[in-house]
């Protein structure tokens, strides 16, 4: 016990945090490229698009407000028919984009370097946590736990598999430096912190939005951790809140933010769904960090099932809360991981919950479960004390057996997953002189982006692309039927109603802009008529597909998801239907 102690001690903890990081994650190295990877290389090899990056130091910018821009790059089938007017989707994460910029431009292929990098960053953030800890704690078995917890958590696997998400590391790593330079500043007197604190905080939000979710830590460390005059403490968040407010007001100048659809609320013009979200994602989230289930699990629910999710999620969180309470209720420093950690997730919960959106979450829940597991409990009763070593015995069981297991298993396993199922979504999809100079129409797909991602793909391998391009549905539930209505016109049948499946509704808010009875939404070739609705009463149930020419005309190339990746459509007769083949999106990683 005694070289336990010892070792969770030891002045070089923060190494071993960093060292074992590295070590679990090693396998996501071969995990290769996914999803918007392929489109940030394109966008930086090939060029950009009407609405998009304004360079290369841009690449999040997805779509301007550009009501020319939109109808541009949905006549050519960029975005989906189904988008609505005034759709936005604009991220400024400009250190991010420089590094994946320098990443495509002097080593393309390297994939594996790529991983390396966001692995060898985020490191360097598990490090700095373990300083941090031991810098508000001591040199305590708890700074050491604290740290060694946040490196092995295998909610960060995702984060760090994913290239186009390095982004939340950089901001985390850089948020994490300004929290122990303002504590050295404060606490020691460290002059240098006055200044080094600040820079770090611009290096965070300029590595992305998840910079902000270090503002609520250095808010509670003036509440609970300062302990000079008030007026002294207010004073010392003084150049935070000038570097927060310019960096606001620039991004809302730079016409960055999201519009128009669910999957992402912007929590200054959409304030009331804001308010309506948090309630209800914010348990998703904090169970997740403390304790279970996976934050991810909402993904794979329909949307009338996230209610009852987030109520599970709720219960968890009462009764670990009981227990953290019943402990650490007089323990200011608690009280900063706990404040800083709640805080920090009200960002997250303008978009779906993910375990994607924990990372800085986690600098304050690690540092609330260490002290839980090494509080002592002797003045306690003994129902209290049955009560929390449950609790405690929990947290070991979930963070240092369960999640260092995990990690390298999550890791690569999500790599493997998503990078296996892009490259067969692209190794099946007609290329080259097949689709050169036609319209390449995708039936159905398992998500809204795929189909993009391998016209991307296909770019950067200077392979024939079509003149346009356009996805009807996209389909994980329910059943799915075509049936060809005239020589012309396609009409497809959802059960569970289009823009049911999640991504979809990054393009449209199906409740705030719906899609009614009658309506028609034209395409450059193409007209969408809305004909019946779903038995929820808000989803399309059937929409009809007019074409400007006969469906067997030699320009129309058709494609829809077979099961396990695209295969060629052979279109039913005049009159006739046929079924086509849906599967819940596990499925279709899993194949």
């Amino acid at each position: 016990m005694n070289k336990l102690r010892a070792f969770f001690v030891h002045q070089r903890m923060p190494y071993f945090c960093a060292l074992a990081a590295i070590v679990l994650l090693l396998p996501v190295l071969g995990t290769g490229l996914m999803m918007d990877d392929h489109a940030h290389k394109m966008l930086v090899l090939e060029g950009g698009y009407p609405g998009g990056p304004r360079g290369t130091w841009d690449l999040f910018r997805f779509l301007d407000d550009d009501p020319k821009a939109l109808k541009e790059v949905v006549d050519r089938g960029m975005w989906p028919w189904w988008s609505v007017p005034g759709f936005r989707l604009a991220f400024f994460r400009p250190l991010a984009s420089m590094l994946h910029t320098l990443d495509y431009q002097v080593w393309p292929n390297a994939h594996a370097w790529m991983h390396a990098e966001s692995l060898l960053i985020f490191a360097l953030a598990a490090g700095f946590a373990a300083f941090l800890y031991r810098r508000l704690l001591g040199p305590t078995v708890a700074a050491g736990l604290a740290g060694l917890m946040f490196a092995v958590d295998d909610a960060h696997a995702m984060v760090i598999t994913w290239v186009a998400n390095r982004h939340s590391i950089i901001s985390t790593a850089c948020g994490i430096a300004a929290l122990i330079t303002h504590d050295k500043y404060r606490k020691d007197g460290w002059k240098p912190g006055l200044y080094l604190g600040p820079f770090a905080l611009i290096l965070a939000l300029l590595g992305g939005e998840n910079g902000v979710s270090i503002l609520p830590y250095l808010f509670a460390y003036a509440l609970f951790l300062d302990e000079s005059p008030w007026k002294t403490r207010l004073k010392s968040l003084v150049p935070y809140g000038v570097v927060a407010a310019i960096w606001a007001i620039g991004y809302k100048l730079g016409g960055y933010g999201a519009a128009g659809g669910a999957f992402y609320i912007d929590p200054i013009r959409q304030i009331g769904d804001y308010l309506q979200a948090v309630p209800v994602r914010l348990p998703v989230l904090l169970a997740a960090q403390l304790a279970a289930p996976p934050a991810d699990v909402w993904l794979s629910l329909p949307p009338e099932k996230t209610a009852g999710f987030a109520t599970v999620c709720l219960v968890v969180l009462a009764i670990v809360g009981t227990g953290l309470t019943i402990v650490l209720r007089r323990n200011r420093t608690a009280a900063f991981f706990a404040f800083g950690m709640t805080l920090s997730l009200l960002p997250a919960c303008a978009t779906w919950p993910g375990d994607r959106n924990l990372l800085l979450a986690g600098l304050g829940g690690f540092g609330l479960v260490a002290q839980l597991i090494t509080s002592s409990r002797d003045q306690l009763g003994k129902p209290a004390r049955l009560f929390t070593k449950l609790i405690s015995g929990t947290f070991i069981f979930l963070h240092l057996i369960v999640a260092p297991l995990f990690l390298p298993l999550r890791g690569y396993m999500t790599g493997a997953m998503l990078n296996g199922y892009t490259d067969r979504a692209i190794q099946s999809m007609p290329n080259g002189a097949a689709i050169q100079g036609k319209t390449l129409i995708v039936v159905n797909a398992p998500d809204s982006v795929i189909s993009n991602t391998v016209i991307a793909a296909n770019r950067n391998a200077h392979l024939g692309l079509p003149d346009v391009f356009r996805v009807l549905s996209t389909a994980v539930s329910g059943t799915m039927n075509i049936e060809r209505v005239d020589e012309k016109t396609l009409s497809i049948s959802l059960s569970a109603g289009h823009m049911h499946e999640p991504t979809a509704t990054v393009f449209r808010d199906p409740k705030r802009f719906p899609l009614r009875i009658g309506d028609r939404m034209k395409a450059a070739g193409m007209e969408a008529e809305i004909k019946t609705l779903a038995a929820d009463g808000i989803l399309p149930g059937r929409i009809d597909f007019h074409f400007d020419k006969s469906l067997e005309d030699s320009s129309y190339v058709w494609v829809y998801w077979d099961k396990r990746q695209y295969a060629l459509l052979d279109l039913p007769k005049v009159g006739e239907q046929r079924q086509v083949p849906v599967l819940a999106y596990s499925e279709v990683l899993a194949k």
